[in-house]
């Protein structure tokens, strides 16, 4: 009897452990260099070199595959976004965008900002679970790459 109370209590214990580690539906959790390089893959998107990692966040609404957004940064002479459409040949090439044709997100959060000109690429076009949307903006201070996931 005393073996079955012990392996109940290693039970519990394994089950508190486990879900302290995840988080709740609806709560965003930074995500650091590392691990943004770890899903990267998944999101079908790569960052050209001479951008450098700059903040991210993962957040999930359900279960299954978390949204995602990154925002990386370089020099201006980055913004007008070749380097971003060669490294990503099978994306769209970039295009002008509106600050009212910014698709809603979580871009605010990464420190995103309207701009004059935005470029943006949104793979695949309509959008929907598990797309990727990407902007683009210059500043005096660089050019700024914000990428989003919608979970799936």
């Amino acid at each position: 009897m005393s073996q079955l109370r012990t392996w109940g209590a290693l039970l519990v214990l394994a089950m508190t452990v486990t879900s302290c580690s995840s988080f709740d539906p609806g709560e965003r959790k930074a995500l650091d260099e590392e691990g943004l390089a770890r899903v990267l893959p998944s999101m079908g998107f790569k960052v050209p070199p001479g951008f450098e990692f700059g903040q991210a966040y993962t957040y999930s609404e359900f279960v299954g595959e978390p949204a995602r957004s990154a925002r990386f940064d370089a020099p201006p002479e980055y913004g007008d976004g070749r380097a971003v459409s060669a490294a990503n040949p099978s994306f769209p090439p970039m295009q002008s965008t509106t600050c009212d044709a910014v698709p809603p997100g979580s871009w605010t959060s990464l420190g995103f900002t309207c701009a004059p000109e935005i470029l943006m690429i949104r793979h695949p076009p309509s959008g929907g679970l598990g797309s990727v949307t990407v902007l683009l903006t210059s500043d005096d201070r660089g050019s700024h790459l914000f990428i989003e996931t919608v979970g799936h």
